[in-house]
């Protein structure tokens, strides 16, 4: 089942697997999805509506992550994250939410798992089934497209479901997906299409006029936020305020390294101003980045930190970017910010279909990366739940 944000897909998933199971008594069953935190909050509670609707006992092991239904079999529940945790156990039936969230390999990887693990003998008319209900997140260069529509086989039925379909949508809920998402990423989410992610430029919302501001860094602006790309030769920072909760970015500047970086900060510096930075998160030793000793200078230059403990994924970081632009709602002063202009007019995808990286600094994917970090921890895009009298949707 291919469908739209809150278009009833865990809904749809938890109750195919509870039926199964009392189709084929006496066999377990496996639910998968991305997180164990979306595990207990959507996945057990939607299992658990699902049994006490048809008045079967149960037991639930939140540890274990098992609901033992009484006469009947055992509910297994595990989590992307870890892929080699799927293994020990044998299921009749399984259903896999939200795949397409993942990378192709991985999805491949964690799809082959659960194929080993659904072997169990049962004696269902279809025999050992597996139910998959996601978002095409992945568009053509995903694992979804690859294995029902490119690959399609007698032996699957892909079924529609657009977010309109659910009945029990709120008001201002497709609404709210069209303000916060790019057009794109928007018949993705609503009508649960495949579309392409990578033919056009990274950031194909971004128009240098449409998209300027003379604004200017004046002195009674009290807060400012600097997002940085911390590499060694090549640290690019973007200097935004914030009008009316959006940004506008009205500077840019490079530096050699962290402490560089700090000094050339302090130009900003007026009495009662806060400067908050957006930093680069990744730890790695060899390179000057944002590991702690990174952080820790920083912070003892006087700067707040606004750091999450890893980098968000990259797609994330271009979702959010494209969300703001495609709404005008990011504005640059491309005068004072050339090297952030041009990188959002000229970076592309490269043959595995992620944003082009150099190796040289600075370089395009270092300016953009660091308006990424800023943006997508202000304004990043999770995806909008709501919850009815049957239950959680997303």
């Amino acid at each position: 089942m291919i469908g739209g944000l809150g278009s009833g897909k865990t809904k749809a998933g938890t109750a195919r697997l509870v039926l199964l199971m009392v189709q084929d008594r006496g066999t377990n069953a496996a639910y998968y999805m991305p997180t164990y935190d979306l595990l207990r909050l959507r996945a057990i509670s939607g299992l658990e509506e699902e049994l006490e609707n048809l008045g079967l006992p149960y037991l639930t092991n939140r540890s274990d992550y098992t609901i033992k239904v009484a006469n009947y079999g055992t509910i297994i529940l595990r989590s992307y994250d870890n892929p080699q945790r799927i293994v020990a156990y044998e299921v009749a039936h399984s259903i896999v939410d939200e795949l397409d969230t993942l990378p192709k390999d991985k999805a491949a990887l964690v799809w082959r798992k659960i194929t080993e693990r659904n072997r169990q003998k049962c004696l269902h008319p279809q025999g050992n089934t597996i139910g998959c209900v996601t978002t095409p997140d992945q568009g053509f260069n995903g694992f979804i497209y690859s294995r029902w529509y490119k690959n399609k086989t007698p032996f699957h039925e892909v079924i529609k479901a657009p977010s309109i379909s659910n009945p029990f949508i709120p008001d201002g809920y497709i609404e709210q997906i069209k303000e916060n998402y790019d057009s794109v990423l928007a018949k993705l989410y609503l009508d649960g299409e495949i579309v392409s992610l990578t033919a056009n430029k990274v950031y194909h919302f971004f128009d240098r006029g449409n998209h300027h501001s003379d604004r200017i860094l004046y002195d009674d602006d009290n807060h400012i936020m600097v997002g940085v790309d911390f590499n060694i030769g090549g640290c690019c920072a973007i200097v935004s305020v914030v009008e009316e909760r959006a940004p506008i970015t009205v500077d840019e500047f490079i530096s050699h390294d962290t402490r560089d970086f700090c000094i050339r900060l302090s130009k900003y510096q007026k009495e009662g101003r806060r400067i908050t930075v957006y930093p680069d998160a990744s730890g790695q030793s060899q390179r000057t980045n944002a590991s702690r000793s990174d952080i820790d200078i920083i912070r003892d230059s006087g700067y707040f930190v606004d750091c999450p403990r890893a980098n968000p994924p990259i797609r994330d970081r271009v979702n959010a970017v494209n969300g703001l632009l495609s709404h005008y709602k990011w504005l640059i002063n491309t005068d004072n910010c050339p090297n952030l202009t041009e990188a959002l007019e000229a970076q592309g995808y490269d043959g595995r279909g992620v944003p082009e990286k150099y190796n040289e600094h600075p370089a395009i994917d270092d300016w953009v990366d660091a308006a990424g970090y800023f943006i997508n921890r202000k304004w990043s895009l999770s995806r909008p739940i709501f919850e009815t009298d049957i239950g959680m949707a997303i």
